[in-house]
């Protein structure tokens, strides 16, 4: 009886093993990170895993609640400090984020004006791009000398997506459309459609860059506000603690809380109301 069993196992860890090689499962995507993996990349954060960026975040919250607790000695503090702690690398990559990409949109527009002058020389699109790692815009010659290599040994068409995958930009997105199906169903008319995109781009950039220069004085007015009434309580505690003895006991606590989280639901709303509009990826 026992020979047979140990048969049988064999058999079937034979069957298993030969199912598994050569029936693969199908890689499964994880859509609910792909958002926080296209954040993270562009705000230059490529090599920074999403779990790794969480981990971040609980530290920088940990040492927020720990400065809180030396300076202030409130519970109700400290457990403000950890949460404006876990949120602030993430509000400062945004501001990040939204910097990167109009510096990479502005990049794209003189790369793809560099790319129609060269195709209306009669150089193909590969050799374009070849031509935009040595002499493009300095911000993107990373990204289009990688793109040349990784042309030479996948090819163009998985090259251009992997790029594509790289600056998560909604305007790279129409560009490598457009490239990709000029490189399947050919065309002239591929100089013609990069010049109109990139003068609608450039259009766009100057909106884009009044809209931000008066975000920024609202932005810095909202600082200043929700900055003030944390310093002096900072202050006051330090220098006469007994000033502020009614927030010792539970009921001075909550009254702490609620003035605190006023503050920062207050900033969060001017932050939230003076935000420029996102501009979706064209491709997924």
């Amino acid at each position: 009886m026992v020979p047979l069993l140990l048969s049988l196992g064999f058999g079937i860890g034979i069957y298993l093993l030969y199912e598994g090689l050569t029936n693969p499962r199908p890689v499964v995507e994880r859509r609910g990170l792909r958002p926080v993996e296209e954040f993270l990349v562009r705000a230059g954060l490529g090599d920074v895993s999403p779990r790794g960026f969480v981990l971040f975040s609980l530290g920088s919250g940990l040492v927020g609640a720990l400065l809180a607790q030396a300076f202030l000695g409130w519970g109700t503090a400290s457990f403000f400090a950890f949460a404006l702690g876990i949120v602030a690398p993430f509000l400062y990559y945004v501001r990040r984020h939204d910097r990167r990409r109009a510096a990479t949109q502005r990049a794209l527009v003189e790369a793809m004006a560099q790319l129609r002058d060269s195709l209306a020389t009669g150089f193909s699109v590969q050799e374009g791009m070849v031509a935009l790692a040595r002499n493009g815009p300095q911000a993107l010659r990373p990204a289009f000398a990688t793109l040349a290599r990784e042309t030479r040994l996948l090819g163009f068409a998985p090259a251009l997506a992997a790029m594509r995958e790289r600056l998560a930009d909604p305007v790279f997105d129409v560009v490598a459309a457009s490239l990709l199906l000029n490189d399947r169903l050919g065309g002239r008319n591929v100089s013609q459609v990069l010049d109109r995109l990139a003068h609608a781009t450039r259009a766009q950039l100057r909106v884009q860059e009044e809209l931000r220069s008066l975000q920024a004085r609202n932005v810095l007015s909202a600082r200043i506000v929700a900055a003030v009434p944390l310093l002096l309580l900072v202050v006051i505690r330090n220098l006469n603690p007994g000033y502020l003895a009614v927030f010792d006991d539970w009921a001075g606590q909550l009254l702490l809380l609620g003035c605190l989280g006023s503050i920062a639901l207050g900033y969060l709303a001017m932050l939230w109301i003076t935000r420029l509009p996102d501009e979706p990826r064209v491709l997924r």
